[in-house]
């Protein structure tokens, strides 16, 4: 075959594989990645009828958001500290369980006390502590502009997002390569992306924006070029492969992140994937056959692990039905499930046993029950359209912040 034919076959193919690659990456979730919108819709609807029940946590999200309205955007370049590649538009953050070796002069490299925090990790002069302010902020006023209307909350919405990820000075590059740092030891920890587990809210506050047509073009494709960068890196970084290799929540908390950049940039056949591969990479992997989480419990904080790591799961069993795969019937051979794991846990929830692990945050036990797993079993049956304890624990007091009642509005029963 001559060559310029060749040369032509090839350069069609290429093109062919161009635009597929293109289709592929174009943005397609139109309805929310982590949301379910009938939930939202029952909400507003109360809302609008005048139920107490939603009024009130209603009321409390404006004026939560009334007070944002007044904080101006703090994006990655107002960190006192630099990071080691000199840019300071990369996310920095420490290990929070970190300390100075105190046997060492120097400190380094610093040691594990797993479950104390080291205030030099939350601090000003690093990014955790502002790139949270940032998730909440964006939830918040995102949603109070979806439920209100009222475009003040998404043009404030729209000025944190473009500190954060669109304007050339100030964004935030897309890698996390000195997320999580341990003093003493090279960059690129395993343990970064846990520092995003909260990412869902950006994804969701500009599903929100472009819903409400607040975004110009340009802007929006700015932010979406972001995703992208940041997705890609996820997922070709040898970073991102060590953490897909975990075997605990931070491996959970990535393929959260992952999956819902790739329903939104509409990379299903990737998303599809990356579910599949949960059956076996998470749940198989993860759970025992009674539904104990090993990693998690083994834990000085086990319960907020234990509850964390199940929100995860349910998370990406929301976002698996919306293309077709369901983690909650997958069962391992030898009985490791979803289920089993919420069954294991459901007499905890229930004050039926005491906890066996240890738990040293404040209030032990007992206090992580009530702020950590009983919402667990709120939140997941709301998500998941299940019921998955008796009904008192539901019309117990559980406490969920003003947005979460909205977010996940438990069903009426008698």
């Amino acid at each position: 075959m001559p060559l310029r034919i060749v040369s032509l076959i090839g350069l069609l193919f290429m093109l062919q594989t161009s635009l597929a690659s293109a289709r592929e990456s174009t943005p397609a979730a139109t309805k929310l990645v982590y949301f379910d919108e009938a939930l939202l819709a029952r909400s507003q609807a109360a809302i609008a009828a005048g139920d107490p029940a939603f009024l009130e946590p209603y009321q409390q999200l404006l004026a939560e958001c009334d007070a944002l309205l007044e904080i101006a955007p703090d994006p990655v370049v107002n960190k006192s500290r630099i990071p080691p590649s000199g840019d300071r538009q990369d996310y920095l953050s420490y290990a929070p369980y970190r300390w100075p070796d105190e046997s060492k002069a120097d400190g380094l490299p610093w040691v594990a006390k797993d479950g104390i925090v080291n205030p030099v990790a939350r601090g000003p002069d690093t990014d955790h502590a502002r790139l949270h302010t940032l998730f909440d902020a964006v939830e918040k006023l995102s949603f109070a502009f979806y439920f209100s209307g009222d475009r003040r909350y998404a043009t404030k919405t729209l000025d944190h997002l473009d500190a954060w990820f669109m304007a050339p000075a100030t964004r935030v590059n897309p890698h996390v390569q000195f997320a999580q740092s341990i003093p003493g030891l090279p960059s690129g920890n395993p343990a970064a992306f846990i520092d995003w587990r909260p990412f869902y809210r950006v994804l969701t506050a500009v599903q929100i924006l472009d819903q409400g047509k607040i975004f110009t073009p340009a802007a929006k494709a700015r932010i979406d070029e972001w995703l992208e960068q940041y997705l890609n890196y996820m997922i070709t970084s040898e970073q991102g492969h060590k953490t897909d290799a975990l075997p605990q929540n931070h491996a959970t908390w990535y393929n959260c992140q992952a999956v819902g950049l790739m329903i939104y940039l509409g990379r299903i056949d990737d998303a599809k994937a990356k579910v599949i591969e949960t059956k076996t990479s998470r749940i198989a992997a993860q759970i025992l056959p009674s539904g104990q989480q090993p990693k998690e419990t083994g834990r000085t904080r086990s319960i907020h692990y234990s509850s964390m790591n199940l929100w995860g799961l349910a998370n990406l069993t929301y976002m698996g039905r919306q293309i077709g795969i369901d983690l909650w019937t997958f069962e391992s051979a030898d009985g490791r499930s979803l289920p089993q794991a919420y069954r294991y846990l459901e007499p905890f929830a229930l004050y039926e046993k005491p906890w066996p692990f240890r738990q040293i945050s404040p209030g032990g036990a007992a206090a992580s029950i009530d702020d950590e797993l009983r919402p667990l079993f709120t939140k997941t049956s709301a998500l998941l359209g299940l019921d998955l304890y008796p009904w008192s624990l539901v019309a117990a007091n559980v406490p969920l912040s003003a947005l979460e009642r909205l977010q996940f509005p438990q069903p009426t029963r008698p």
